[in-house]
């Protein structure tokens, strides 16, 4: 609904302006006119209220939309352009998680009259109109026609300059890699690392990158169970990971070391907190010996009460990588006495145990344009309960760390919200519940007669709305 340039700053798009009440509850939207949806219907105050209420309805099942809009309470059509929007409590991050596709609006006929097809068939606004989804293939989109709404910044009006797009899902490194020297597709996202030295010396191709914000990829751990509800282990599995040389080794030099739980490019991010954490094995075999596992078995595995220091690892397969990057974190954690056992699962499997906490360490990143990532991860709240679906898969409940995170959530001016932010970081550095590990950016290479690709800043994402080949 807003735009993000690439400085951050939040720009108007299907919303020409807002205004916020001087206590933060209460915004004030001031919609574009001439917007319509792939199937004729308007865009309109209506429509951004029905949207919202679909997405913090409980039958839509949505485990992330509404965590990024659970302060919404109700909202008021005030004409046919302008949507006065109540919360239950001031949310310094609205704006923003407005700017993501992961809010993106969709035909407000086809949430009344048929929400079960959004997902399978969604019916948006934008300058490409969904056309067929072969699951686990690909997805294809052709040019909306009517299209004159593009985004602020963007290098020209009206329609997209390509007739059409089509996404496939090439979950092989070596598969999609070859695929566009082949010139079997023109654009590739996800480019293997050990490949972008090829790619930038080959006068066919070309590279761009850009830092994604929010959560690095970490290492996640259950901190609702033994061994990593202890907190002297988390920390010794910390340091025992020289980080810097796993991700140098796995990325070619590709990717930078994460310093803390949010990237440098995500607003509030607390650069003061470079060093803090450190590779000292010696200092994480002091750790586990003050936490009770003095004893080592034969393979140096340490043992407590007759019980094996171990942890069991979900590791889905489908990127490389991140089997890599498992691999030398058991490898370390072996030496100083703590053994990782790596289950191979599906992505499903995976997605299900760890909402349920039936796992040790799992891999991934999250992507968002703002530092409330840090409360959608780690607030208590926001724990998978029998009613709802969280996000916070380590399980971590510390009160200290859920008041600064819902203080930064209602802070009303940028240098207080900053302040708690920083402070919320600083004590996850302490409480250790994952192991940051790189800054992951976008590494997308193209065919030289690709042009005008873009990017979704809000994301990191490559968009292609002036996007021409010639």
């Amino acid at each position: 609904m807003l735009w993000q340039d690439a400085t951050g700053k939040l720009k108007p798009w299907l919303a020409e302006s807002w205004k916020i009440s001087p206590d933060g509850l209460t915004y004030t939207f001031k919609l574009r006119q001439g917007v319509k949806f792939h199937d004729g219907s308007v865009w309109n105050a209506e429509a951004l209220k029905v949207n919202l209420e679909h997405m913090r309805d409980p039958a839509t099942k949505s485990p992330l939309a509404a965590a990024y809009i659970a302060p919404y309470k109700d909202a008021k059509v005030v004409d046919d352009q302008t949507l006065e929007v109540h919360l239950t409590s001031p949310y310094s991050a609205f704006l923003n998680v407005l700017a993501q596709s992961y809010l993106a609006m969709i035909s407000p006929k086809q949430i009344k009259e048929a929400p079960g097809t959004t997902c399978e068939h969604p019916i948006g606004s934008g300058p490409f109109v969904f056309d067929k989804w072969t699951k686990g293939q690909s997805i294809t989109y052709r040019k909306n026609p009517d299209y004159a709404w593009g985004p602020p910044g963007a290098a020209h009006t009206g329609p997209a300059r390509l007739d059409g797009l089509e996404i496939r899902f090439l979950g092989e490194d070596a598969t999609r890699y070859n695929a566009l020297l082949s010139g079997e597709v023109n654009v590739i996202d996800n480019t293997p690392p050990s490949n972008v030295q090829d790619v930038k010396a080959n006068q066919d191709l070309g590279f761009t990158t850009i830092d994604r914000p929010g959560h690095p990829f970490s290492i996640w751990r259950n901190t609702g169970r033994a061994p990593f509800g202890d907190l002297k282990v988390r920390q010794a599995l910390t340091l025992a990971v020289d980080r810097k040389a796993i991700i140098d080794s796995v990325s070619f030099g590709q990717w930078k070391l994460a310093t803390g739980f949010i990237t440098p490019s995500t607003p509030d991010y607390a650069g003061g907190l470079d060093g803090r954490i450190t590779y000292d094995p010696a200092k994480a075999n002091q750790l586990l010996d003050e936490a009770g596992w003095t004893t080592k078995g034969a393979d140096g595995i340490r043992v407590k009460n007759g019980k094996r220091l171990t942890a069991i690892a979900l590791d889905t397969g489908v990127n490389p990588q991140n089997t890599q990057i498992l691999v030398q974190t058991q490898a370390a954690a072996a030496k100083v006495g703590i053994e990782i056992k790596i289950q191979n699962v599906t992505p499903q499997v995976s997605a299900d145990r760890t909402a349920a906490g039936d796992f040790d360490l799992s891999v991934g990143i999250w992507t968002t344009n703002t530092a409330d990532v840090l409360w959608i991860q780690y607030a208590s709240d926001n724990i998978t309960t029998a009613k709802r679906r969280g996000q916070n898969v380590t399980r971590l409940a510390d009160p200290a760390l859920d008041g600064l995170l819902e203080q930064a959530r209602k802070a009303t001016g940028d240098a207080e919200r900053a302040e708690f932010y920083n402070q919320a970081q600083a004590r996850l550095i302490d409480l250790a519940p994952a192991i940051p590990l790189y800054n992951r950016p976008s590494l997308v290479s193209f065919q030289k007669q690709v042009h005008g690709l873009d990017w979704d800043h809000a994301y990191g994402a490559v968009t292609f709305y002036d996007t021409w080949l010639g």
